[in-house]
């Protein structure tokens, strides 16, 4: 057999992609942990739930789709749901801070993100549903209480939430906002990305429920979080 056969084959059995996902059938060493059986929404904006293994090694995803675990730590995540670690708005070169006293109406709801509790990390749309008031409403309160010091964020829209799904919504959270802030390591879940996550219960979170609550530019409360692969709070 040459050299060049030898390797098609040891490629075949060590790696495979089918649908963009990673089937791995053969580790050359255990893999640090291995995430079973769960539903997984990825982050893209492209993908619906599936069901898929991840493997991680070194704090970042090696592998997502059918993972044979070997000898390796196993996670049994049946009826959990997987999403990427949210990304947060913060000042950079394209995000720049303004006063809160006269960033509105000059610029849209949508556009402007809160950096004090309880409504850190919210646009104004997405505080004045959680808050039950209008954006108006609700920038007259902040003003008043704040005494016109405090400073938000100015973001463009990435996509419009009344148009979107639920795959579409996670990934303004997530990997359409790790893109426009040029994070190339977070925001999805794939081979070669960090490998930080939420978990929560599927049947917690389904249809409607999921929807409106990424319309709040919220997401699911996760049952544990998992950082550089490993659980923070297991």
């Amino acid at each position: 057999m040459g050299l060049f056969s030898y390797l098609i084959i040891l490629n075949i059995f060590t790696g495979l992609k089918i649908n963009g996902y990673d089937y791995l059938f053969i580790a050359k060493e255990p893999y640090d942990l291995v995430l079973k059986h769960a539903m997984v929404l990825n982050g893209t904006g492209e993908e619906e739930l599936y069901r898929a293994d991840i493997a991680i090694r070194n704090g970042y995803i090696v592998g997502v789709g059918y993972i044979n675990p070997k000898e390796s730590l196993v996670f049994d995540a049946g009826g959990l749901t997987i999403i990427p670690w949210p990304i947060r708005i913060e000042a950079g070169d394209k995000v720049v801070e303004h006063l809160l006293k006269n960033v509105y109406p000059r610029y849209s709801a949508d556009e402007v993100f809160l950096q004090n509790e309880p409504y850190q990390g919210l646009s104004i749309t997405e505080a004045a549903i959680f808050a039950e008031l209008t954006p108006l409403e609700l920038m007259n309160s902040l003003i008043k209480s704040d005494n016109t010091v405090a400073k938000v964020l100015i973001a463009p829209i990435i996509i419009k939430k009344e148009e979107a799904s639920a795959k579409e919504m996670l990934a303004r959270l997530t990997g359409y906002r790790a893109e426009f802030l040029e994070i190339e390591d977070r925001g999805i879940i794939d081979s070669g990305k960090k490998a930080d996550f939420y978990i929560f219960k599927t049947r917690d979170y389904v249809d409607e429920k999921l929807i409106e609550l990424l319309r709040r530019g919220a997401v699911p409360e996760p049952l544990y979080k998992v950082q550089n692969g490993k659980f923070i709070n297991l």
